[in-house]
């Protein structure tokens, strides 16, 4: 397949083998749980600064939160094996129209971040996935900080001011 696209956004995390048929286990990132269905060609990477693999899907299909992606040539566990723990991107002309109010999380780094009282905290260096929930990794200059990506902490997240409000006052006492 051809070079990667050179802005790819996040759309799941790659889970583990399902099956005996070669199906990828999706954890979706995405506020669209349906656009699996329409995805032709995705890409695959580790880690952030690893060059991404293409992938052309040949079949896909969900229950209650996820999703199980099939692969052209990949028709065993062991196949799709190597996929597992990384992350479904797509080319950025590709992704969806957000409502108002969501944001994607591929635009949070680099983002200021402000606190309650309008002090600056620093820049969002990464959005961190662990389990249950998404913490934001601050770069204050001194350390770096982790918010958790939770109503309690992210108040509001200015996507055309690139500014993230936070309630850190709980998290004083560490700072």
């Amino acid at each position: 397949m051809s070079t990667p696209p050179d802005n790819l956004v996040l759309i799941g995390y790659t889970q583990k083998p399902y099956g005996l048929l070669g199906e990828l286990k999706v954890h979706p990132a995405t506020f669209d749980f349906g656009r699996h269905a329409n995805l032709t060609t995705v890409y695959f990477r580790k880690r952030d600064g690893e060059e991404a693999k293409a992938l052309e899907v040949r079949a896909t299909r969900a229950d209650a939160d996820s999703w199980y992606l099939k692969f052209k040539d990949m028709r065993t566990p062991e196949s799709v094996a190597p996929f597992s723990g990384g992350q479904l991107l797509i080319p950025s002309e590709e992704r969806l129209e957000l409502p108002e109010d969501m944001v994607y999380v591929s635009d949070v780094p680099g983002m200021m971040v402000f606190d309650e009282e309008g002090k600056k905290v620093g820049k969002v260096k990464e959005v961190l996935e662990q389990g249950a929930t998404e913490l934001l990794v601050v770069s204050t200059g001194k350390k770096d900080l982790l918010i958790p990506w939770n109503d309690n902490f992210v108040k509001k997240i200015d996507k055309a001011e690139r500014k993230v409000l936070v309630d850190i006052s709980t998290l004083r006492s560490i700072l």
